[in-house]
């Protein structure tokens, strides 16, 4: 497959603003990398999409927290795989958001933030326990990803061949 064939491939395969913004409402993990010292350093985090930034929490003092402090610079993805590595049929079924943006920090005084994540990912019930309870008192950031570029692809368009 030559370069050009790949960025056919690819065009062909990438998602429209409105199924991104559908993609993205959806409660999934996402894998975020901040930079420190020129090294990436990669962290699962719970997000939301609020229909231009992502927006996650973390703890004050946290890698991910002095990394953002020393370099606001941020990639995040959100992915689905579904099927069988053995027969390759995760290829046919393969959708990804990436985004590249500039990440601010904002005080989540009170940790509503927090339990607004827990109560999406984990159910309002998470709330009542001890251990959800001590993380969201715990002094957080909300931290607001604004996108300079986006990329997705949906390999669920490609007819297999």
């Amino acid at each position: 497959m030559s370069v050009k064939d790949m960025q056919k491939f690819m065009s062909a395969a990438s998602m429209s603003e409105k199924e991104i913004q559908e993609f993205l409402s959806i409660p999934r993990l996402a894998r975020m990398a901040t930079i420190q010292n020129g090294k990436p350093h990669l962290v699962p985090v719970w997000y939301f999409y609020d229909g231009t930034n992502i927006i996650v929490t973390t703890l004050k003092g946290s890698k991910k927290t002095k990394n953002l402090q020393s370099n606001p610079n941020v990639s995040i993805i959100i992915d689905t795989v579904d099927g069988r590595v053995e027969d390759l049929s995760y290829l046919t079924k393969v959708k990804a958001v990436i985004i590249e943006g500039i990440a601010e920090l904002q005080d989540d005084i009170d940790g509503s933030f927090a339990r607004k994540s827990y109560e999406r990912y984990a159910g309002k019930n998470a709330l009542n326990n001890p251990q959800v309870q001590f993380s969201v008192s715990l002094p957080r950031y909300i931290v607001v990803i604004k996108p300079t570029k986006i990329m997705s692809w949906d390999f669920t368009k490609i007819e297999a061949s």
